[in-house]
Order: C-alpha cells, then sequence, then structure tokens
C-alpha cells in the first residue's frame, strides 16, 4: 500500500521509537535525510520501494490525501478503482495492483541505489546513517532478505560514504540490517502493533505543525 510521503516518515520513526532496542530519544524532523536524532548522532532517511512508473500515484497522493470521496476527480476512479484506500471517510491510500506481478527485490534495490547516490552526494551526514524502506509486499510473500542484504553490502563496497543501518518494512515485520554488525535482524510487530502505529502517526501528521521551518519532535510523551 502506498501512503503519503509525510505519513509514512512519521510512521517509520514512531516504529523504531517503540520497537528498536537501539533507539536513543528523540527524532527530529529535517530534510535530506528525513529525521536527525542528535542523540544518536544518527540521521534517517526514508523511502518506499518503488520505481520510477509510481511516481504519478506518489503525485497523486501528495496532492489528494486526507480529501473526501467526493472531492477526487473522476479520472482517479477510472484508473485506480477499488485500489483508492479511504478511512473515517477521507483519501488514504492506493492498494497494490494485484493483477501486475510485483518484484519487491527489484524494487528495493533500484530505490536504495538511489538513495545511496544521494547520500554520497547531498545528504547532511551523521555519525551514523539509516535508509527505512516500506517494501509493499504481497500478503504471504517471503522477502529474501538474505539476498537483498548481501546486494546491499556489495553494493556499499563500491561507494565512500555507507548506510549503517537499512530497516526493510514488510508489513508484519521490520527486517533490522546493521552493516556494522554484518547481520539482518527480525523486529516482529507485536498483536495490534500496526493498527496502534497507524493511529499515532495519523494523530501526528493531521495534528502536528509540520509547516514553516519543518521542524518537529517526534518523540512520543511519557
Amino acid at each position: 500500500m502506498a501512503y503519503e510521503k509525510l505519513l509514512n516518515e512519521i510512521y517509520a520513526a514512531l516504529s523504531l521509537e517503540y520497537l528498536w532496542p537501539e533507539y536513543r530519544p528523540g527524532f527530529v524532523k529535517s530534510e535530506s535525510p528525513d529525521w536527525i536524532n542528535e542523540t544518536m548522532d544518527f540521521g534517517l532517511e526514508v523511502s518506499q520501494a518503488l520505481l520510477p512508473d509510481d511516481g504519478q500515484m506518489a503525485s497523486f497522493i501528495e496532492k489528494y490525501l486526507g480529501r473526501r470521496k467526493e472531492e477526487l476527480p473522476e479520472p482517479a476512479f477510472e484508473r485506480y478503482g477499488e485500489r483508492l484506500h479511504f478511512y473515517n471517510g477521507r483519501f488514504w491510500a492506493i492498494l497494490p495492483d494485484e493483477t501486475r506481478e510485483q518484484d519487491y527485490l527489484f524494487k528495493a534495490k533500484y530505490r536504495f541505489d538511489r538513495k545511496l547516490e544521494k547520500l554520497n552526494k547531498n545528504y547532511h551526514r551523521c555519525k551514523e546513517n539509516g535508509l527505512y524502506l516500506f517494501l509493499h509486499p504481497k500478503e504471504g510473500t517471503t522477502v529474501d532478505v538474505e539476498s537483498l542484504f548481501a546486494y546491499m553490502k556489495r553494493r556499499q563496497e563500491k561507494e565512500r560514504i555507507h548506510f549503517d543501518w537499512v530497516f526493510l518494512n514488510c508489513i508484519h515485520v521490520i527486517y533490522v540490517c546493521d552493516f556494522g554488525k554484518d547481520s539482518a535482524e527480525e523486529l516482529l510487530l507485536p498483536q495490534n502493533a500496526e493498527v496502534f502505529l497507524a493511529a499515532e502517526a495519523e494523530k501526528l501528521r493531521q495534528n502536528g505543525s509540520w509547516q514553516g521551518d519543518g521542524i518537529r519532535d517526534v518523540g512520543v510523551e511519557t
């Protein structure tokens, strides 16, 4: 399922805050990368494993997210049909096209390559750099994490600056690729965790002040 960019960024930060044992408070919104954690000296970029052809869909989501059904243009219903996903009566996402073969590994590799290039050109680099990828696997799909980890490791050998961590969100599990330890471990989402994180991300997305200087702490209140 493809979501609007900022919502993805907030969800990613929250999921690490609640589930990642290495996390320390707190993430602050930035650009290139999307989050900076000064406590950890850690930068986090968030992206979806999409190809350039998916860009038009992403632009549509950016423009119409949160709009009521009757506010969406008629061509959208002709193009996306039942793939349009509504939450509380408002447009919230576009579901995957189940009639098309989805090569998640290919998409993940493509997006990783593009982000690695940018990391070496124009990102604000921290002591440790991370990439969080939403893979959008079809329900029941077993993602070949070992193969993807090996690819990313080989690919980074050609670059001066590397990602220290890559987080692969596969809906019910987040794979944490730690290149310092040369390992990939699972973060299993507890029961109802997806619903909770989605609700918290939506609340922050709708109520947060993300305009102006674009800086906001996403820390959890305790």
